[in-house]
């Protein structure tokens, strides 16, 4: 991503490390904003991992995230990879809801905002209906973004606007690039991209 330091568990990132157990390179409260797309759900040691992205982000700070909405089952549950499930309640246990688990840390985070990604015709249903779907039915949401800030003291007012906050993921997440393509990439037909367009709404991406 252009204009961040790009940390991944592969070799051919700028910073090569491995989140269930390597320090992130920064010092305390000295980063304004951290994007993760698609990765905290592969981090089996998930607090000690959103432990360091809070030790290092600003009191305010930011944390863009965008992980598969938990009851996605082809491509969440099922995944040998996925050590982590996400919902629009997650990072309430770093929150209002703080406490209420006998374990104690640190982090502390206010969630300005959290966007669902509807699948297929579940996007056209009045937000009632949608709502019952989504708490008793699986596969009707793909994935889940959140906008969250870092809160480190009181004295401090915080003030994000969540209006604010998905524009700059918006912006963040299109300004992605792949890391270079395989020698046998091959450019995709217009009947390809279409098809590629057509799936991507049906599942909830676009």
């Amino acid at each position: 991503m252009p204009g961040f330091v790009n940390i991944d568990i592969a070799e051919h990132a700028e910073i090569t490390l491995n989140l269930n157990e390597d320090k992130l390179p920064f010092e305390d409260s000295s980063v304004d904003l951290i994007f993760s797309y698609h990765t905290l759900e592969h981090v089996e040691n998930y607090l000690f991992a959103l432990s360091e992205i809070y030790r290092v982000l600003k009191h305010g700070g930011v944390l863009l995230l965008g992980v598969p909405y938990v009851t996605l089952t082809k491509y969440n549950l099922v995944n040998p990879y996925h050590k982590q499930h996400f919902n629009e309640h997650a990072f309430r246990f770093f929150g209002n809801l703080k406490g209420s688990a006998i374990e104690e840390n640190q982090i502390a985070f206010e969630q300005v905002y959290c966007k669902l990604f509807y699948m297929g015709t579940f996007k056209l249903l009045p937000p009632p209906l949608r709502n019952w779907c989504k708490n008793h039915l699986f596969n009707v949401v793909k994935k889940i973004e959140y906008g969250l800030v870092a809160i480190k003291t009181n004295d401090i007012e915080v003030n994000h606007s969540a209006r604010e906050l998905k524009k700059k993921y918006k912006e963040i997440a299109r300004a992605r690039k792949p890391y270079k393509p395989s020698a046998s990439a091959k450019k995709s037909t217009p009947f390809e991209k279409v098809f590629k367009i057509t799936k991507l709404w049906w599942n909830g991406e676009i």
